[in-house]
């Protein structure tokens, strides 16, 4: 996904490797605290299983409102196409960070926490 966004050929494997780490960790430190929402024997879901939730607390309006602005900046940066290298670097990183986020705040993680 990160390869076509970057014009910047030499550094289209790097950011593209820094996408999937950090979109990677982002799952991997979920994980705990998942285990423990499914072994607490309190926790009993009221709803159905959502798809996909936006918008759904406080935290996750920032957090979806910075995901849009990010993918914003991302396809200006594919048009401008001269954007420095620190810029797509922190292109890539607003968007990993935000879609986590986003992830975090939207899920049944969250809501088991903020009980």
């Amino acid at each position: 996904m990160t390869i076509w966004f970057i014009p910047n050929v030499s550094i289209r494997p790097i950011l593209g490797g820094v996408f999937w780490v950090g979109f990677l960790a982002g799952i991997l430190f979920q994980l705990p605290i998942s285990k423990a929402r499914k072994n607490d024997s309190k926790y009993r879901e009221k709803v159905a299983l959502k798809r996909f939730r936006v918008f759904s607390n406080p935290p996750a309006i920032i957090a979806d409102i910075a995901l849009v602005i990010s993918v914003i900046v991302a396809i200006v940066g594919v048009a401008v196409e001269s954007i420095p290298d620190i810029v797509a670097f922190g292109g890539v990183f607003g968007i990993v960070l935000s879609l986590e986020m986003h992830g975090i705040f939207n899920g049944k993680n969250y809501a088991w926490l903020k009980k």
